[in-house]
Protein backbone atom coordinates (compact mmCIF):
# COMPACT_ATOMS: atom_id res chain seq x y z
CA UNK A 1 0.00 0.00 0.00
CA UNK A 2 1.53 3.53 -0.88
CA UNK A 3 2.28 5.83 2.06
CA UNK A 4 0.47 8.72 -0.19
CA UNK A 5 -1.69 9.99 -2.49
CA UNK A 6 -1.09 12.42 -5.09
CA UNK A 7 -3.90 14.92 -6.41
CA UNK A 8 -4.62 14.99 -10.19
CA UNK A 9 -5.49 18.65 -10.16
CA UNK A 10 -1.91 20.19 -9.21
CA UNK A 11 0.09 17.66 -11.90
CA UNK A 12 -0.24 20.50 -14.75
CA UNK A 13 2.39 22.41 -12.42
CA UNK A 14 6.01 21.30 -12.19
CA UNK A 15 6.63 23.38 -8.91
CA UNK A 16 3.54 22.14 -7.09
CA UNK A 17 3.91 19.31 -5.02
CA UNK A 18 0.69 18.05 -2.82
CA UNK A 19 -0.18 14.76 -1.59
CA UNK A 20 -2.31 13.21 1.19
CA UNK A 21 -0.93 10.40 3.28
CA UNK A 22 -2.80 7.06 4.17
CA UNK A 23 -3.09 4.56 7.38
CA UNK A 24 -0.36 2.39 6.08
CA UNK A 25 0.09 -1.38 7.37
CA UNK A 26 2.98 -1.23 10.05
CA UNK A 27 3.53 0.66 13.41
CA UNK A 28 0.15 -0.54 14.95
CA UNK A 29 -2.23 0.58 16.20
CA UNK A 30 -1.22 4.32 14.49
CA UNK A 31 -0.16 3.60 11.50
CA UNK A 32 1.76 5.95 9.27
CA UNK A 33 0.83 8.81 11.71
CA UNK A 34 1.40 12.31 11.63
CA UNK A 35 0.44 13.16 14.54
CA UNK A 36 2.19 14.10 18.08
CA UNK A 37 -0.53 13.67 20.55
CA UNK A 38 -2.03 10.85 19.68
CA UNK A 39 -0.21 8.94 21.98
CA UNK A 40 2.29 7.40 19.23
CA UNK A 41 5.95 7.67 19.67
CA UNK A 42 7.27 11.08 19.26
CA UNK A 43 10.58 10.58 17.43
CA UNK A 44 9.11 8.40 14.87
CA UNK A 45 6.21 10.84 14.48
CA UNK A 46 9.12 13.06 13.84
CA UNK A 47 11.13 11.21 11.59
CA UNK A 48 8.03 10.44 9.50
CA UNK A 49 7.05 13.77 9.22
CA UNK A 50 10.74 14.28 7.69
CA UNK A 51 10.30 11.49 5.46
CA UNK A 52 7.18 12.87 3.69
CA UNK A 53 8.90 16.21 3.15
CA UNK A 54 11.82 14.78 1.68
CA UNK A 55 9.85 12.55 -0.58
CA UNK A 56 8.63 15.87 -2.01
CA UNK A 57 11.39 17.50 -2.38
CA UNK A 58 11.04 20.19 0.93
CA UNK A 59 13.57 20.54 3.87
CA UNK A 60 12.04 18.61 6.75
CA UNK A 61 11.90 21.97 8.94
CA UNK A 62 9.91 23.34 6.35
CA UNK A 63 7.49 21.54 6.72
CA UNK A 64 4.85 24.18 8.48
CA UNK A 65 2.39 22.92 10.90
CA UNK A 66 -0.59 24.38 13.11
CA UNK A 67 -2.45 23.96 16.22
CA UNK A 68 -6.08 23.14 15.05
CA UNK A 69 -8.91 24.22 17.38
CA UNK A 70 -12.04 23.93 14.61
CA UNK A 71 -12.41 27.77 13.89
CA UNK A 72 -11.89 29.84 11.11
CA UNK A 73 -8.53 31.40 12.12
CA UNK A 74 -5.79 31.84 8.89
CA UNK A 75 -2.28 31.85 9.74
CA UNK A 76 -0.04 33.11 6.87
CA UNK A 77 3.13 31.41 6.76
CA UNK A 78 6.64 32.36 6.04
CA UNK A 79 9.84 32.96 7.69
CA UNK A 80 10.15 32.44 11.43
CA UNK A 81 6.91 30.58 11.26
CA UNK A 82 5.50 28.69 14.56
CA UNK A 83 2.91 26.38 14.81
CA UNK A 84 -0.10 28.53 16.25
CA UNK A 85 -3.55 28.04 16.57
CA UNK A 86 -5.11 28.31 13.17
CA UNK A 87 -7.34 26.25 10.79
CA UNK A 88 -5.92 27.59 7.42
CA UNK A 89 -2.50 28.29 6.17
CA UNK A 90 -1.06 30.73 3.56
CA UNK A 91 1.78 30.78 2.01
CA UNK A 92 3.54 32.68 -1.02
CA UNK A 93 6.80 31.41 -0.45
CA UNK A 94 8.64 28.74 -2.08
CA UNK A 95 9.86 25.94 -0.37
CA UNK A 96 7.27 25.85 2.30
CA UNK A 97 5.03 22.66 2.74
CA UNK A 98 1.78 22.98 4.47
CA UNK A 99 0.42 20.76 6.45
CA UNK A 100 -3.15 20.16 7.62
CA UNK A 101 -3.73 17.21 9.94
CA UNK A 102 -7.12 15.04 9.53
CA UNK A 103 -8.61 11.85 10.11
CA UNK A 104 -12.19 12.25 9.25
CA UNK A 105 -12.23 16.26 8.86
CA UNK A 106 -11.95 17.45 5.27
CA UNK A 107 -8.68 18.91 4.30
CA UNK A 108 -8.66 21.45 1.73
CA UNK A 109 -5.73 22.13 -1.02
CA UNK A 110 -5.61 25.43 -2.59
CA UNK A 111 -2.80 26.71 -5.59
CA UNK A 112 -3.57 29.81 -7.20
CA UNK A 113 -0.95 29.63 -10.47
CA UNK A 114 -1.74 33.54 -11.36
CA UNK A 115 -0.06 34.62 -8.01
CA UNK A 116 1.79 31.50 -6.83
CA UNK A 117 0.37 30.75 -4.16
CA UNK A 118 -0.67 27.71 -1.96
CA UNK A 119 -3.05 27.12 0.94
CA UNK A 120 -4.48 24.45 3.02
CA UNK A 121 -7.70 23.99 5.00
CA UNK A 122 -8.76 22.29 7.99
CA UNK A 123 -12.50 21.98 8.12
CA UNK A 124 -14.36 19.50 10.06
CA UNK A 125 -18.24 20.23 10.62
CA UNK A 126 -17.67 23.35 13.00
CA UNK A 127 -15.52 24.87 10.33
CA UNK A 128 -17.72 23.85 7.24
CA UNK A 129 -20.26 25.90 10.11
CA UNK A 130 -17.99 28.88 10.13
CA UNK A 131 -17.20 28.58 6.53
CA UNK A 132 -13.56 28.27 6.88
CA UNK A 133 -12.37 27.21 3.00
CA UNK A 134 -14.60 30.17 1.78
CA UNK A 135 -13.17 32.86 4.33
CA UNK A 136 -9.30 31.49 3.26
CA UNK A 137 -10.54 31.72 -0.79
CA UNK A 138 -12.13 34.99 0.26
CA UNK A 139 -8.69 36.03 2.14
CA UNK A 140 -6.62 34.88 -1.15
CA UNK A 141 -8.93 37.57 -3.21
CA UNK A 142 -8.41 40.40 -1.08
CA UNK A 143 -5.09 40.26 0.41
CA UNK A 144 -3.37 38.20 -1.96
CA UNK A 145 -4.85 39.07 -5.43
CA UNK A 146 -6.13 35.61 -5.98
CA UNK A 147 -9.51 35.63 -8.59
CA UNK A 148 -11.53 32.51 -7.54
CA UNK A 149 -11.44 31.21 -10.89
CA UNK A 150 -8.05 30.61 -11.02
CA UNK A 151 -8.04 28.60 -8.28
CA UNK A 152 -6.98 24.73 -8.32
CA UNK A 153 -8.65 22.85 -5.21
CA UNK A 154 -8.39 19.14 -4.08
CA UNK A 155 -11.09 18.44 -1.60
CA UNK A 156 -9.00 15.42 0.31
CA UNK A 157 -10.51 12.08 1.31
CA UNK A 158 -12.85 12.80 4.55
CA UNK A 159 -15.89 11.28 6.44
CA UNK A 160 -18.46 11.44 3.77
CA UNK A 161 -22.14 11.27 3.44
CA UNK A 162 -22.61 7.46 3.37
CA UNK A 163 -21.21 6.74 7.24
CA UNK A 164 -20.57 10.20 9.09
CA UNK A 165 -23.21 9.80 11.50
CA UNK A 166 -24.30 13.08 13.30
CA UNK A 167 -27.48 14.38 15.75
CA UNK A 168 -29.88 16.82 15.07
CA UNK A 169 -27.38 20.27 16.51
CA UNK A 170 -25.15 19.14 13.56
CA UNK A 171 -27.33 18.64 10.45
CA UNK A 172 -29.62 22.14 12.26
CA UNK A 173 -26.67 23.92 11.49
CA UNK A 174 -26.58 23.20 7.75
CA UNK A 175 -29.34 23.12 5.24
CA UNK A 176 -31.17 20.54 4.86
CA UNK A 177 -29.59 19.14 1.62
CA UNK A 178 -26.44 18.25 3.64
CA UNK A 179 -27.82 15.78 6.04
CA UNK A 180 -30.15 12.57 5.74
CA UNK A 181 -32.33 11.56 8.52
CA UNK A 182 -31.74 7.85 9.30
CA UNK A 183 -34.28 7.92 12.70
CA UNK A 184 -33.81 8.44 16.27
CA UNK A 185 -32.69 11.81 15.52
CA UNK A 186 -29.54 11.29 14.16
CA UNK A 187 -28.24 12.12 9.73
CA UNK A 188 -25.92 11.17 7.74
CA UNK A 189 -23.97 14.50 6.70
CA UNK A 190 -22.17 15.54 3.80
CA UNK A 191 -19.52 17.69 5.16
CA UNK A 192 -17.79 17.62 1.62
CA UNK A 193 -20.16 18.63 0.16
CA UNK A 194 -21.14 21.39 1.90
CA UNK A 195 -17.33 22.45 1.68
CA UNK A 196 -17.53 22.23 -2.27
CA UNK A 197 -20.77 23.99 -2.09
CA UNK A 198 -18.86 27.16 -0.66
CA UNK A 199 -16.07 27.15 -2.87
CA UNK A 200 -18.34 27.09 -5.89
CA UNK A 201 -20.48 29.65 -4.16
CA UNK A 202 -16.95 32.17 -4.13
CA UNK A 203 -16.36 31.51 -7.62
CA UNK A 204 -14.70 28.95 -8.01
CA UNK A 205 -14.63 26.76 -11.05
CA UNK A 206 -15.96 23.39 -10.93
CA UNK A 207 -13.57 22.09 -13.05
CA UNK A 208 -11.07 23.43 -11.28
CA UNK A 209 -11.96 21.07 -8.29
CA UNK A 210 -11.23 17.34 -7.56
CA UNK A 211 -13.43 15.71 -5.08
CA UNK A 212 -11.75 12.81 -3.40
CA UNK A 213 -14.76 10.05 -2.91
CA UNK A 214 -13.07 8.39 -0.66
CA UNK A 215 -14.38 7.77 3.07
CA UNK A 216 -12.26 7.77 6.09
CA UNK A 217 -14.62 6.01 8.07
CA UNK A 218 -15.36 2.98 5.34
CA UNK A 219 -11.71 3.16 3.82
CA UNK A 220 -9.92 0.92 6.22
CA UNK A 221 -6.76 2.13 4.29
CA UNK A 222 -7.32 5.76 6.00
CA UNK A 223 -7.47 6.96 9.51
CA UNK A 224 -10.73 7.53 11.10
CA UNK A 225 -11.34 8.84 14.55
CA UNK A 226 -15.24 7.76 14.37
CA UNK A 227 -14.07 4.32 13.57
CA UNK A 228 -11.06 3.96 15.67
CA UNK A 229 -11.42 6.09 18.64
CA UNK A 230 -8.08 6.41 20.36
CA UNK A 231 -6.71 4.05 18.60
CA UNK A 232 -6.49 6.64 15.38
CA UNK A 233 -3.62 7.67 14.03
CA UNK A 234 -3.56 11.50 12.18
CA UNK A 235 -3.09 11.84 8.23
CA UNK A 236 -1.79 14.83 6.93
CA UNK A 237 -2.78 16.69 3.27
CA UNK A 238 0.21 18.72 2.48
CA UNK A 239 0.97 21.05 -0.51
CA UNK A 240 3.70 23.44 -1.52
CA UNK A 241 5.87 25.12 -3.86
CA UNK A 242 9.33 24.24 -4.64
CA UNK A 243 11.65 26.98 -5.56
CA UNK A 244 12.07 27.80 -9.23
CA UNK A 245 15.28 26.25 -10.72
CA UNK A 246 15.25 22.59 -8.65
Amino acid sequence: MSLITEPKIFRQFPLVRAAMTTRGTGNPPYGFNMSLSVGDDGERVHAMRARLAERLGFAPERLASQRQVHGDTIGVVSDGHGADESDALITAGAGWLLAISVADCVPVLIHDPATMIVAGVHSGWRGTAKRIAAKTVGRLRDEFGSSPEDLHIYIGAAASGCCYEVGEDVAAAFDERYSRPIGNGKYLFDNKGAVLDQLLEMGVSGSRIELDPRCTICDPGLHSYRRDGALSGRMFGVIGMLPAGI
